[in-house]
């Protein structure tokens, strides 16, 4: 209690020290602010004042001057005839004290007329303001001592008859009537001024007031902020790793075990897409809950980022945390409504385990992270790392991990290598080839990272990205007349994914793209065997209009019965069987055979790997229906791909 009160008190001391200094430094700018209001106005009413004066200067020469000098030649002085109208002219207005003292002299400087009569002084004729009179400008500045200021104006002296410049006309003109009417504006001004200045650094210390109030309470909400996420209100990144790393500290020294859990909601993208953003923030705070009442007390459960979330459990086997696993999947998959539709959602657990998987809280991550999208086969919810026992290179988790952000940033790219026709060697269609533009390791091939993508749950958002964006490619070479088919890749994982037909269909619909000019491959292996699921989407694939290639023929296991019952329209013949068929008797027998078995169940046949124009001829004579190789062209992005016949560039 003592303690809170000592914390009162200097936290008092605090925001008295916070408002003083606040209250002066806001003090500073307004009264910065006044002085450059009121310089401003005095110089706005002293070029007031000049522009008065050159005004009345203008009138006085162009009605009492001019006139009575109309018609006399200044470098010949005046006529007695013309001093005496000149005196008249003037007289009224010196004699009310509107001119102060006048003088008309030549462009030599000479006077000419004064109104006392001299024919010295005045502006010399080296000053800039009697200059710009010569050149036909008009000078007027105020002269003279404090309180006896009068203004000085220098002008043409314009003949009323000709409008000719005759000579030089120099007026002093009162200025006190004008400083008066100045000083009465300036004081009105600065009342006001000072006023509204009062008033707003009232407005400035009574907000100083309230935010010395407010500073502590936004203190301690940021401080909150920092480390927890503001919409489900659970710890954020940073505060898990700074727990987990401390928690693992603590193991490591004394020797306990515990579980690093990775988990992700699956198809929460599809509820932010159908309902909206508000329908997914809600479906978060909602499974953050859930989450939260299956865990113990000493369990740590935070939110990463979207739909992504991460447990740390003190002190579990691996049996005990599945267990606990068990439990928040049956509460996340509870039925809840949002926005009147009901829905059940499921998650994928990654676990790794320490100290078995790992020490270090980044490395458990990995593993866990490896884990969970190995879960999103759709094999298991919960899984397990298993280590050295799942025949991955221990580089695939950094692979994983990258190409994950790599979908999120856009660093994929398509490239296309031509198929061309047999034997016109014009380009039918082109088949798309991911290559990943990594930020440190360059322009990467599919090899470098596919087997870790497939051995993943990255390989459907892959080839989801790789679908949409070829998509988007073909519609671009379709809007320049080039009726290429697309091909493109697709694996086992994918055609065993529930609802990769619905996707197909939908982004068809989506594109606007022809089904029949949409191809895709699939590899042997992926029909061999116990291939239901694949075998299933084929013939759906088949029913939209898609046409089905398999891929790499004859290294796999495919039984002849399953190609009979499949809507196949291409066999690509793969390359191991092209690269010598032109003089390796075997390999002839089986791509003859080949291309007899594809054309007795109706499909064409593509070549793989054609490099020579002596694999060409062979294929020709053969009845290849299509070649593909860097004989007609390596992989570019569509706009490089050739058009024009290839025979005329790479067969000649």
């Amino acid at each position: 209690m003592r303690l809170r009160r000592v914390r009162r008190r200097a936290g008092v001391r605090t925001s008295s020290r916070l408002f003083a200094t606040y209250a002066a430094a806001s003090l500073i700018p307004v009264m910065v602010l006044g002085a450059v209001m009121w310089q401003g106005y005095r110089r706005d009413a002293a070029e007031q004042g000049r522009r008065q004066g050159l005004a009345q200067a203008a009138v006085i020469a162009e009605m009492a001057v001019a006139p009575a000098l109309d018609g006399a030649d200044l470098n010949a002085g005046l006529t007695g005839t013309e001093l005496e109208d000149m005196r008249l002219a003037t007289q009224l207005a010196l004699f009310n004290g509107s001119v102060l003292r006048l003088r008309v002299r030549g462009f030599a400087g000479q006077v000419v007329f004064s109104d006392d009569g001299s024919t010295g002084g005045g502006v010399p004729t080296t000053d800039p303001d009697f200059r710009a009179a010569t050149a036909g400008q008009s000078r007027v500045k105020v002269i003279g001592d404090h309180g006896s200021e009068v203004i000085r104006v220098v002008q043409p002296l314009v003949a009323s008859a000709s409008g000719q410049a005759i000579g030089v006309l120099e007026l002093y003109l009162p200025y006190q009537g004008i400083a008066a009417q100045m000083r009465a504006q300036l004081t009105r001004f600065a009342q006001r001024v000072a006023g509204g200045l009062a008033a707003l650094y009232l407005v400035l210390a009574l907000l100083a007031g309230w935010t010395t109030r407010s500073l502590g309470r936004y203190a301690a909400r940021q401080e909150y902020h920092a480390s927890h996420d503001m919409l489900t209100g659970l710890p954020n990144r940073a505060a898990y790793r700074r727990h987990a790393e401390a928690i693992l500290e603590v193991a490591a020294r004394d020797g306990g075990h515990g579980a690093v859990v990775l988990l992700d909601l699956n198809r929460f993208k599809e509820v932010n897409d159908t309902l909206g953003h508000h329908a997914g923030d809600e479906l978060l705070r909602v499974v953050s809950e859930r989450m939260r009442a299956g865990l113990a007390e000493g369990d740590l459960l935070a939110r990463l980022g979207g739909d992504e979330f991460a447990m740390l459990l003190p002190g579990r086997d691996v049996a005990q945390a599945v267990a606990v696993l068990t439990g928040i999947r049956a509460r996340v998959a509870e039925e809840l409504v949002l926005d009147g539709v009901p829905l059940n959602m499921e998650a994928s657990f990654g676990v790794a385990l320490y100290p078995e998987h790992g020490t270090d809280l980044q490395d458990l991550k990995m593993r866990a992270d490896a884990a969970m999208y190995q879960g999103k086969r759709g094999t298991e919810d919960i899984v397990v790392y298993a280590g050295g026992a799942t025949g991955h290179p221990h580089q695939w988790l950094k692979i994983q991990a990258e190409l994950r952000h790599a979908l999120e940033r856009d660093e994929l790219v398509l490239w296309y290598q031509p198929k061309v026709g047999l034997p016109s060697t014009e380009i039918n269609g082109v088949e798309a080839l991911v290559r990943w533009q990594h930020p440190e390791r360059g322009l990467l091939p599919p090899g470098e990272f596919l087997p870790a993508a497939e051995h993943s749950g990255l390989i459907a958002p892959l080839t989801e990205w790789v679908l949409r964006r070829a998509l988007a490619d073909q519609a671009g070479w379709t809007a320049t007349g080039r009726d290429w088919t697309l091909s493109v890749n697709v694996s086992a994982r994918n055609l065993d994914a529930p609802g990769f037909v619905g996707y197909v269909a939908a982004l068809l619909a989506e594109t606007g793209a022809r089904p029949d000019r949409l191809i895709l491959e699939v590899t042997e292996t992926a029909l061999a065997g116990d291939a239901d699921n694949a075998v299933r989407a084929v013939r759906e694939l088949g029913a939209l209009g898609v046409g089905i290639s398999v891929d790499d023929f004859g290294t796999g296991y495919t039984s002849l019965s399953h190609l009979r019952g499949l809507p196949i329209s291409e066999i690509k013949v793969d390359r191991a069987f092209v690269a010598d068929v032109d003089h390796d008797p075997q390999s002839q027998a089986i791509v003859r055979s080949v291309i007899e078995l594809a054309h007795g169940l109706g499909s064409r046949v593509t070549a793989e790997g054609v490099e020579t124009t002596a694999i060409h001829a062979w294929l020709v004579e053969a009845g290849c229906d299509e070649g593909q190789g860097y004989l007609y062209g390596r992989p570019v992005p569509w706009p490089q791909v050739a058009v024009e016949p290839i025979t005329e560039r790479s067969l000649r």
